[in-house]
Order: C-alpha cells, then sequence, then structure tokens
C-alpha cells in the first residue's frame, strides 16, 4: 500500500471499507485537518501520520468492518504517553464506513463489452471488464475496472450474491457455455448471455447433457434466471445498441439502486 494518498483518492476506493478522516486537531498532531486513509479488512490506503494513532485507527475501523450495523463514528484520540506518542494534541476522526456497491461483471472485453462499460460508467454501480486479452482491457472508462485474467478462473474465485450481475459476452462458444454452467447455479442477482434463441436452445441442451445439475434442474435455472437473448428487444446487431439494449434491461430488472456514500 502506498503510505500516501493519491490526489484523486475518492476515485475507485475499494469496498467494502471504512473511510477515516481527521476533521479536527488540537495542539501537535502528525497530520492536519483532511488527512484521509481508507482501511479494508486487508489492507489500507493512505495515512494518518503513522504511529499509535493510526494502529488505533485502523483496528476502530476494521471492527466497524465486521458488525454489519455499524454507522458513522467521531472518535478522539489523544496523543499522550498512553498512545505511545507524546506529541500532546488531540485528534478528532471521522470513520465512515464504505458499503460495498452493486458490481456489474462484464465477461468479455469485445465490441458489445466495451460499450457496455462505456454505458453504464459513471453510474452508482461498480463496473468489471473481464478479459484474458489486455490489449482489449486498456482505455477502459474512467471508473471502470479491468481484470486481465482467465474469465472462468475470476467466476470459479468469488463468493457471488444478490449484490452481483454478470453479463456474459466472451469471444468464444464454449468459454460461454462453461461460465454459465458456473455462475447459473450461484445466487447472482442478475445473469445475461449474447445470442440468438437459437443459441439459447442450443446452451440449454447441452447443459441437459452435460449432468451436475443444481437443485431444481436446469431447465427451472434458465427459465428462472436466465436473461438470453440478453438486452431490450431493439432488434439491431449494432455493438453499441446491444448494449443498451442490454443495460437497460439490466437497470429496469436489477438496478435499482439508492446513492451511497
Amino acid at each position: 500500500m502506498r503510505p500516501e494518498a493519491p490526489a484523486d483518492f475518492d476515485a475507485g476506493l475499494p469496498r467494502p471499507a471504512v473511510l477515516c478522516t481527521v476533521v479536527k486537531v488540537t495542539g501537535s498532531a502528525p497530520r492536519g485537518p483532511g488527512a484521509r486513509m481508507c482501511v479494508t479488512q486487508a489492507d489500507f490506503l493512505g495515512t494518518l501520520g503513522g504511529g499509535e494513532l493510526e494502529r488505533l485507527v485502523i483496528e476502530a475501523a476494521r471492527a466497524m468492518l465486521a458488525d454489519p450495523k455499524a454507522g458513522p463514528l467521531l472518535r478522539e484520540l489523544v496523543l499522550c504517553k498512553e498512545t505511545g506518542q507524546c506529541c500532546g494534541g488531540r485528534v478528532e476522526v471521522f470513520l465512515q464506513p464504505l458499503k460495498r456497491r452493486r458490481t456489474v461483471h462484464l465477461f468479455g472485453g469485445g465490441h458489445v463489452g466495451r460499450a457496455a462499460a462505456e454505458v453504464l460508467a459513471g453510474t452508482p454501480l461498480e463496473v468489471v471488464v473481464v478479459d484474458p486479452r489486455p490489449e482489449w482491457t486498456a482505455g477502459l472508462p474512467p471508473g471502470v475496472r479491468a481484470a486481465a485474467v482467465d474469465p472462468l478462473e475470476y467466476a470459479r474465485s468469488r463468493s457471488w450474491g444478490p449484490l452481483d450481475a454478470v453479463c456474459i459476452w466472451t469471444f468464444s462458444h464454449d468459454l460461454d457455455l462453461a461460465l454459465v454452467r458456473h455462475l447459473l447455479p450461484q445466487p447472482v442477482g442478475w445473469l445475461g448471455l449474447i445470442g440468438s434463441e437459437h443459441k439459447a436452445k442450443v446452451f440449454q441442451a447441452r447443459l441437459l447433457g452435460g449432468g451436475g445439475a443444481p437443485e431444481g434442474g436446469w431447465e427451472e435455472a434458465w427459465g428462472e434466471r436466465m436473461h438470453c437473448p440478453i438486452g431490450l428487444p431493439l432488434r439491431s446487431k449494432n455493438p453499441k445498441v446491444i448494449a443498451v439494449a442490454a443495460a437497460a434491461e439490466l437497470l429496469q430488472d436489477w438496478g435499482a439502486f439508492e446513492e451511497e456514500g
């Protein structure tokens, strides 16, 4: 972790996390008002000046992360012998929990995937483009994260839940099918697959013939969870139009959200 926060500190902060901000200093202290640090369970970004002050704040922040009901907290710390610092000042630190945002995982950074990233960039959703080809994840819109890794490994490495949406449009039908086979039984909030009605029927037949069905069977899981063909029926093969149609359906069905800090 960098000890100093970058100039664009607020851009792309990890979540869930606690944002710790020095709001008031009385007397002498390592950092002045406005110093910030973002704390996760495993790491931190930025600094409040180090030492016991910082350790106590990190400890308090991680206790908040472990408590789903924790709310914002203003904490005062005295820099004295008991804290191992001799500044003698008082520091007030505001600890603000940053809840995890809904995240859209775009499997495939081709023309439709990149167009969808452009459409969804700037919304309150986190957007991740997953594609093993670095050249297809370069130059994405600001705020969109790139995961230049194997899509199937990415899918298998995550714990999926209702705050996750998935759009599948990779460069390979076999990879699309493998992703569907893994993700369809997962409790994702929304799952879409690019393709025609014919592709949907072919995939369902291949799932039925491959075994390993989830509880209720592949037919039930597909009928309840899968959006294929993906997107509102705009009847266009233009990548931008397909991306807009997919984003509109996703936001309409799943993307109801409240503005959060």
